[in-house]
């Protein structure tokens, strides 16, 4: 158990908080940590199901459910109790905006912060966070945070001991710590319990399943999604610049203890703004290849909580999830649809942009962030300043010669490596981009195939592609007024530009 979750929790009583928050669904971690720090002889419990409960057994205390308002009025009015107790009130989050029940934690938390003599903290345990506004004030909320290694290694030791697994090496276990990273220790227990169950014992071979089902769990966060990397760098086309930042940054990253001996600075991450369908997205993924790391994926959208304070919360419970996954990448993906316009009157975006902005400048981790946009014109200059990510990147439309090479990725791909591409294909497709150039490599070898069903025994060539390529309406045509407005913007900006080596 971290003893850093116990010394917030001490400290949280040592300073009188009325009502302390713990937001988590591992009740048993939870109730460890309550009953080391304040002891089960001072603490009364309530649920839904049973009602007033007895702390330790589980056992209901009466013979009847008395509802939450009548079981808190009876606590709040109790003047003969003297000595410090401390109420649970478990899974409350679909009953705590009544005003009976509102009322009577305002009172017990007044009450708990003006009168001397009344030692009564309300402690709420619940899987779901729901603060009613007029409690705000008086609520701290437990960070339980997830497992470090020490804790992890913990629990695949008593693993290793309880099942016996004599194969089980220290090679083993360096290969399966980064899948269990980020994942509570019910969550820990639970794959490796699976990992028993599948194979009869436990090795670096449960990898692959331990990942499936950690991506399935990420994904059901709400917050963040496990994404696949089969992508490398090789697969993106031009970029050179780009790529080859991104080289550097995963030699500090996967060598980071020296690094930091060396006094390098941990990198934080990097900034890609450019033109849709060039690479962004790509480069992101190969990545996450690149460093050998997982790669989570952020969707500001599903941050948006319609209680107050659930949409920091939700930021802050994705970060979290990401710290106790790193080393890894945290992509934030169009960034600009979150925070452009920031500081307006949207008060949540305000605070959320405030508490990402403060992570971003203090955090130490090797969490690598790759916030992707199309367009960061409305987006608030404190995030493109130095000091938030280590560079910002400028993507623009590809160039002949980034051209020849995204060809040669796509047809590399579909078997045709050796194709040789002319240049009139090339200056055929100026205004295309990555996306144009995959569309017409696709059409061509379609056709070739359906032509060869038909006996005609075709072949690819660079005139097939030519004829593709002359019947497709390249982005820089179809959104001629938005890619003209982009080209515009990159041209004042001071980004680097990722093309150039």
């Amino acid at each position: 158990m971290s003893a850093r979750v116990q010394l917030d929790f001490q400290k949280m009583i040592d300073v009188n908080t009325p009502i302390i928050y713990i937001h988590a669904y591992d009740f048993v971690r939870v109730d460890d940590v309550i009953n080391k720090v304040v002891g089960s002889s001072r603490i009364i419990e309530w649920n839904p199901i049973t009602g007033r409960t007895n702390f330790s057994t589980k056992e209901p205390q009466g013979e009847e459910l008395l509802p939450l308002d009548a079981f808190l009025r009876d606590i709040y009015l109790d003047e003969f109790f003297t000595n410090d107790r401390y109420i649970v009130l478990r899974d409350i989050q679909d009953i705590i905006d009544t005003t009976e029940i509102k009322t009577v934690l305002q009172l017990m938390a007044l009450r708990r912060l003006y009168d001397p003599t009344y030692n009564t903290t309300v402690i709420i345990v619940s899987s779901v966070q729901k603060v009613p506004t007029e409690l705000k004030q008086f609520v701290s909320f437990l960070d339980m945070g997830y497992p470090d290694e020490d804790e992890i290694n913990s629990l695949i030791d008593e693993h290793v001991e309880v099942n016996g697994y004599d194969s089980f090496n220290d090679d083993d276990r360096q290969k399966l710590m980064p899948s269990l990273k980020g994942l509570t220790a019910f969550e820990i227990d639970r794959m490796l319990d699976m990992a028993m169950s599948s194979n009869g014992t436990l090795s670096a071979e449960d990898r692959e399943m331990i990942n499936r089902h950690k991506k399935q769990m990420v994904k059901n966060s709400g917050v963040l999604e496990l994404i696949d990397t089969p992508e490398s760098l090789d697969s993106i086309g031009g970029l050179d610049t780009l790529k080859n930042y991104l080289k550097i940054k995963a030699k500090v990253l996967q060598h980071l203890p020296e690094a930091q001996n060396a006094h390098v600075t941990v990198p934080k991450g990097v900034f890609i703004i450019g033109m849709p369908g060039c690479g962004k997205s790509l480069c992101a993924k190969a990545s996450a290849a690149l460093f050998d790391t997982p790669l989570l994926k952020m969707d500001m959208g599903s941050m948006m909580g319609k209680y107050v304070g659930e949409s920091e919360a939700n930021l802050r419970h994705a970060i979290k999830i990401a710290e106790a996954a790193a080393p890894c990448v945290l992509w934030i993906d169009e960034i600009e649809k979150a925070f452009s316009g920031v500081g307006g009157n949207n008060d949540i975006m305000t605070r959320m942009f405030g508490y990402f902005l403060s992570w971003m400048q203090d955090k130490t981790s090797s969490v690598y962030v790759i916030a992707t946009a199309n367009n960061a014109d409305n987006l608030p200059p404190e995030l493109k300043r130095k000091g938030r990510f280590d560079e910002i990147f400028c993507v623009n439309l590809p160039n002949e010669k980034e051209r020849e090479a995204i060809f040669k990725v796509h047809l590399g791909k579909r078997g045709h490596k050796d194709l040789k591409i002319d240049n009139v294909l090339l200056k055929a497709t100026d205004g295309f981009n990555g996306a144009d150039i995959e569309s017409v490599v696709n059409e061509a070898v379609e056709d070739v195939f359906v032509k060869n069903l038909d006996g005609k025994n075709d072949t690819l060539t660079s005139s097939v592609l030519l004829d593709k390529a002359k019947n497709t309406i390249s982005i820089s045509k179809s959104c001629k007024k938005q890619i003209d407005n982009m080209k515009k913007a990159f041209a004042e900006s001071n980004f680097k530009d990722a093309s150039k080596v």
